[in-house]
């Protein structure tokens, strides 16, 4: 078999020597579509030898339809481009097989295309391979997309991957869906920093994994509270390559515990502090005196109150307490602490910026502002306010021995006349 097809091509016996043990089909084709040359593999796929395929055209090998298929590969590499590409065929024992086609222009000796080259290499297993990766890659983005929980994938310098359907809806992304490489600190809007400890951590390999609970805004303004799962990606020396948090909304949870712990520490009539919170406060006031300043305590009784309830009912005297707990909020500082200790009996602590004459000024304002009219229930009703104080220093810094002294200095002001301030130590 010599250089006969007008191809240029070297003698066959250089083409068996070179096509033998490459493990692919090889054939040459001339412009008319007819085999010139072709290996044993080649033949092999035709269940035939090579003397009786060379000379045979691709319409009586391949057949009309598979003619079709591939003629538009082959009208390409006779323009001059190298083609490649992958078809599922079936081999010679009948089951179907993924092969890589590469077809390359043959030239003769005057540079003109006389031809291709077609070679056909068994990929199969990689095939399939890919298709199994590609097939779990496409479920696990599925169940990440459907996952309630956001699902964020970082690189090592925390820009973003990947993010879940879930990620951008609970981010508050759906109208500025963040590109590609967008760096995620930039995409929340927090002052918190401990995602970015927590993130740093795992930059640092100081940490595989790591859970942390921060709060972030969403551009319209709505605050979320959020649990974040990371975990650091390494290659085999170690190196993070990629990280990935899994988000969880916890607003919900932690609506849930702020109601419960105002329920706890306020007064379910009036919102102020109860008891138990304020004496939680004025133990941490007195604790911090140690290191300079001082507290005031203002002990309230109303004047006038039992007479209200006795003849509107409870639902007027209800009211009036709520109508002195606002009194008192609005005539004290902001910062000073307000509670109501139970009945009619109503406590102001002041620990900030105190000094002498700051208990009687603001005690002077809370009388001012209670004994003005108050509209109940479509009556005009009055009440007064005895204020007993006591203070830290002089007295002992104690919540009982203060609490005990301001009683007894509000009792000292009832029996002077009520609507008074008395100061516990004061002679009565």
């Amino acid at each position: 078999m010599a250089s006969s097809f007008a191809l240029g091509l070297p003698d066959g016996v250089v083409l068996d020597v070179i096509t033998r043990d490459t493990g692919a089909t090889v054939a040459v084709v001339n412009r008319e579509l007819q085999v010139v040359y072709c290996n044993d593999e080649y033949a092999r796929w035709f269940e035939t030898t090579r003397d009786q395929v060379v000379g045979k055209t691709l319409d009586d090998l391949y057949g009309t339809a598979d003619r079709i298929r591939f003629m538009p590969f082959v009208e390409r590499v006779l323009m001059g481009e190298r083609v490649e590409y992958q078809r599922l065929l079936h081999n010679p024992y009948g089951a179907e097989e993924w092969r890589t086609i590469c077809l390359t222009p043959a030239r003769n000796a005057a540079g003109e295309i006389a031809g291709f080259i077609t070679s056909a290499l068994d990929v199969h297993e990689l095939q399939v391979s890919r298709a199994a990766l590609r097939a779990a890659n496409q479920r696990l983005s599925s169940h990440m997309d459907n996952s309630p929980l956001a699902v964020l994938e970082m690189d090592q310098a925390l820009r973003l991957l990947h993010c879940s359907e879930r990620a951008i809806q609970l981010m508050g992304w759906e109208s500025a869906v963040p590109a590609h490489g967008s760096y995620l600190p930039d995409l929340l809007r927090t002052t918190d920093q401990r995602l970015g400890q927590a993130l740093e951590r795992l930059q640092q390999g100081r940490e595989a994994q790591n859970r942390v609970e921060t709060c972030f805004l969403r551009a319209d303004g709505t605050e979320i509270h959020a649990e974040w799962f990371n975990s650091a990606l390494t290659d085999a020396q170690g190196r993070v390559t990629s990280l990935m948090a899994l988000v969880q909304d916890v607003s919900d949870r932690v609506q849930v515990a702020r109601q419960q712990e105002h329920v706890a520490n306020h007064d379910a009539l009036t919102g102020l502090y109860n008891r138990a919170a304020f004496h939680e406060q004025l133990r941490r006031a007195l604790a911090a005196v140690r290191h300079g300043g001082g507290v005031a305590l203002l002990f309230i009784d109303l004047d006038g109150f039992k007479r209200i309830n006795d003849e509107q009912g409870h639902r007027a005297g209800d009211e009036v307490l709520r109508i002195v707990a606002q009194r008192l909020a609005g005539a004290v500082r902001e910062g000073d602490t307000v509670a109501r200790l139970g009945g009619d009996e109503f406590l102001v602590m002041l620990d900030r910026n105190l000094t002498p004459e700051e208990p009687q000024r603001i005690g002077q304002r809370i009388i001012e502002a209670l004994n003005q009219p108050m509209g109940v229930d479509g009556h005009t009703v009055r009440v007064g306010a005895s204020i007993g104080v006591a203070m830290h220093p002089p007295m002992k810094g104690e919540i009982e021995v203060l609490m005990g002294a301001a009683d007894q200095a509000m009792y000292a002001a009832k029996r002077n006349g009520k609507g008074q301030l008395c100061y516990a130590g004061a002679p009565a």
